[in-house]
């Protein structure tokens, strides 16, 4: 059966406070979320790591990784096909011996795409936890629509998530980005809009941790001239609604992407193993 495409996308965005820890109960909140839902939403997305939360220590963060036919993405690709949505975010992901930080990007027509984190917080330790990824992004097709994956501290990579010939609609990032640096946070996103002619949502987590804290206010949604688009609702769930036909026409009525400098990554390998 052939993809129904949309040129409306409705987009919503979860910052859901993380119980850190315990995917059972992180897991019900996204179903009691999804329950909760307006009417037509295509894509869900949620924060970095939603289902367990994050910690410096080696040893548990290994002990909360799963791997892709573990509870966390089982539960999620039922949620998906039952509520016909898409739902984005990352968890903490078991691979042939290493622990990722792994984004998710899964579809209710059964399909899954992944990404591993390519930049670790280093301030933050991570890169004691986990390995960093080996590919870029992949460029995912949902209903007419490219889409493009990163996580948090990607974002602060401009060559990484350049969007060279107009690859990608949509820029997704799911993060746990403390209130403490949310100005560089609000405005990185917002110069990945407008440099990129895209649409860009990030979804930070809610509540707090030891790491600081992260209001709800800290998701945002930005067109591709870096306006904010973010509808907030009473609960929590922030919703957007991105025009691709407004897209398209805006790309080719003023087209800097023309321009840009052609350059390829040579550091790394395209071995995802």
């Amino acid at each position: 059966m052939n993809e129904v495409v949309k040129s409306v996308l409705k987009i919503a965005i979860a910052p859901i406070d993380i119980t850190f820890g315990d995917v059972k109960i992180n897991l019900s909140t996204v179903s009691d979320i999804i329950g909760a839902l307006e009417q037509n939403v295509d894509i869900l997305v949620l924060p970095e790591l939603f289902s367990t939360g994050f910690r410096k220590s080696p040893e548990i963060m290994a002990s909360l990784a799963e791997t892709i036919e573990g509870d966390t993405i089982t539960t999620l690709k039922e949620l998906s096909l039952r509520n016909n949505l898409a739902i984005c975010g990352s968890f903490v992901c078991s691979h042939k011996g290493k622990i990722l930080n792994r984004a998710f990007f899964i579809s209710p027509d059964c399909k899954e795409h992944y990404y591993d984190k390519r930049h670790l917080f280093t301030l933050g330790g991570e890169q004691n936890i986990f390995s960093p990824g080996k590919c870029m992004p992949e460029i995912i097709e949902f209903k007419g629509w490219k889409i493009m994956t990163a996580v948090c501290y990607d974002l602060r990579f401009p060559a990484w998530l350049r969007n060279s010939a107009l690859k990608y609609d949509l820029l997704i990032i799911p993060a746990n980005w403390a209130h403490a640096r949310a100005y560089a946070w609000k405005h990185l996103l917002i110069a990945r809009a407008i440099e990129n002619q895209a649409y860009v949502i990030g979804c930070n987590r809610g509540g707090q941790d030891e790491y600081g804290e992260y209001p709800f206010e800290d998701t945002f949604a930005f067109d591709n001239w870096g306006k904010d688009i973010a509808i907030r609702s009473d609960d929590g769930v922030i919703y957007c609604t991105l025009d691709r036909d407004k897209l398209n026409l805006d790309r080719e009525r003023f087209s800097p992407w023309r321009d840009a400098d052609t350059f390829t990554f040579e550091d790394f390998s395209e071995d995802s193993e």
